[in-house]
């Protein structure tokens, strides 16, 4: 096995045990919430700031790692055997058709570096502000309204 293939897959693995660890996080965030609501505190708000953190804070190492790993793969063009093919047949496709642009692959890993670091700055901005206690609170309530709890 080379080593792209154990970079490929460890950088999958890494993705994958983020996105599940989340999602774990996030359902335990829940359920606590929802049994103190269902042991008869009905006004107590699981969503806070506070507790969002303390779930996500053990995790944040692993998701910039996560990250790390996906833009430095980008950066040294990294790609899975698929990728390469198909990026051979739109080069071959561009030399029948138009006049070849070796800097594109790289025009495009330099751009989804960019977005994917906006995104990352956005979320952390966003989360800083505030914002995603509103975001969970209309979240909250849009749900048990469409339930019909509300």
């Amino acid at each position: 096995m080379t080593r792209k293939k154990l970079y490929l897959l460890f950088q999958t693995f890494l993705c994958s045990l983020t996105a599940i660890l989340l999602s774990v996080a996030a359902l335990q965030l829940y359920l606590d919430g929802a049994s103190r609501q269902a042991q008869g505190d009905m006004f107590y708000y699981m969503f806070t700031r506070e507790r969002v953190i303390s779930r996500l804070q053990p995790l944040i190492p692993l998701f910039f790692t996560s990250i790390g790993f996906t833009i430095a793969g980008n950066i040294l063009g990294i790609q899975d055997e698929d990728s390469n093919r198909i990026e051979h047949d739109n080069q071959q496709l561009r030399r029948l058709s138009c006049s070849p642009c070796t800097s594109h692959v790289h025009h495009i890993s330099a751009i989804r570096c960019f977005v994917m670091l906006i995104a990352v700055v956005m979320i952390v901005a966003g989360i800083l502000n505030g914002g995603l206690e509103n975001v969970l609170a209309k979240g909250a309530a849009i749900c048990t309204e469409c339930v019909g709890l509300g």
